[in-house]
C-alpha cells in the first residue's frame, strides 16, 4: 500500500512536468483560446444582426437623402458658375445695344436680375435697382435677346417685374414679316397666348413677334415670341400660342427702359 501511493505521487508528478514543459499544453490553450474567440464573436453577431440590418436601411436612406441634395447643390452651383461667367459679357452687350439708335428716346437704366421664389411661382423677376435708380412702375424691361417684361412693383433698392409670361400682362406686338398687329397675354408655364388674329395673316409656326413701338413703353421692333403652335379656330379667328425669346433662366443682366417723351 506505501509502494502503491508512491508510484501514486511519482506518477501525478510526471503528468504536471509533461503538461508544463511538452508542447500539447500550448496546442490545447491555443485550441481553447481560439474557441472561445470564434464562439463569442459568433454569438455577437447573432444577436446584433438585426440591429446591423435596420442600421444599414437608415445609412442607405440617409445616403440617398444625401446624394439629392448635393445633386441639387451641385445643379445650382453650375447656375451660379454659368452666370457668373457670362455677367461681363452680358453687361458688354447691353451697353451696345444701343449702337443702331432703338433706344434714343429712353433713358436705359442697366440692372442685375435675381432669380427668387417670384420667379418661379408668380412669373415675376426681381432685379437690384429700384428708387435709388429712379425706377417706377410701367418701365419696360428687356435684355440682349428681347422683352422680358414690366415693372410692377418698385422698392428703394430694387424692383419686381412682371415678367411677359405672367397671366395679368399683355402687350401689343405684330409680326416681323407682315407687320400684322395682334395683342399677346401671359399663359404661365414660360408660354404667351396670342388670340384674336386675322386668318388672312399667314402666320405659322417659327415666326417671330415683335414689339409695334406705338405705346411708348418699348422701342419698335423688339423680338417678344416666336410661334409654337398655331389653332385654326372657327369664330372668324386664329389663336397661336408662343413662347418667349428671352430665357428667363439664363438672365444676368437686364435694361429697364424710361421713355424720354
Amino acid at each position: 500500500m506505501h509502494k502503491f501511493k508512491i508510484w501514486l505521487i511519482l506518477f501525478s508528478i510526471s503528468l504536471i512536468l509533461v503538461d508544463k514543459f511538452s508542447p500539447i499544453s500550448r496546442i490545447r490553450d491555443n485550441i481553447a483560446v481560439f474557441l472561445g474567440k470564434n464562439v463569442s464573436l459568433l454569438l455577437y453577431r447573432v444577436q446584433s444582426y438585426p440591429q446591423l440590418v435596420i442600421l444599414k436601411v437608415q445609412q442607405q436612406q440617409e445616403l440617398a437623402t444625401q446624394n439629392v441634395k448635393l445633386k441639387k447643390q451641385v445643379e445650382e452651383y453650375s447656375l451660379l458658375l454659368k452666370q457668373s461667367k457670362n455677367q461681363i459679357q452680358d453687361a458688354k452687350l447691353l451697353s451696345d445695344l444701343n449702337q443702331k439708335g432703338i433706344y434714343d428716346d429712353f433713358s436705359p437704366i442697366v440692372a442685375k436680375a435675381v432669380l427668387d421664389v417670384n420667379f418661379f411661382v408668380n412669373n415675376q423677376l426681381l432685379i437690384d435697382q429700384g428708387e435709388n435708380k429712379e425706377i417706377k412702375v410701367g418701365y419696360s424691361v428687356l435684355n440682349k435677346d428681347g422683352v422680358v417684361g414690366q415693372v410692377s412693383a418698385v422698392n428703394p433698392n430694387n424692383a419686381q417685374v412682371r415678367l411677359i409670361t405672367n397671366p395679368d400682362y399683355k402687350i401689343y406686338v405684330e409680326h416681323s414679316v407682315s407687320k400684322s398687329k395682334m395683342l399677346a397675354q401671359g399663359g404661365g408655364n414660360n408660354t404667351i397666348i396670342v388670340k384674336y388674329i386675322d386668318k388672312n395673316d399667314k402666320i405659322k409656326v417659327g415666326d417671330i413677334l415683335e414689339t409695334t413701338g406705338l405705346d411708348d413703353t418699348y422701342p419698335a421692333q423688339i423680338p417678344v415670341a416666336k410661334v409654337i403652335k398655331v389653332f385654326y379656330e372657327n369664330n372668324g379667328f386664329n389663336s397661336a400660342i408662343c413662347q418667349p425669346i428671352v430665357d428667363f433662366r439664363q438672365l444676368q443682366y437686364v435694361l429697364v427702359l424710361k421713355s424720354d417723351n
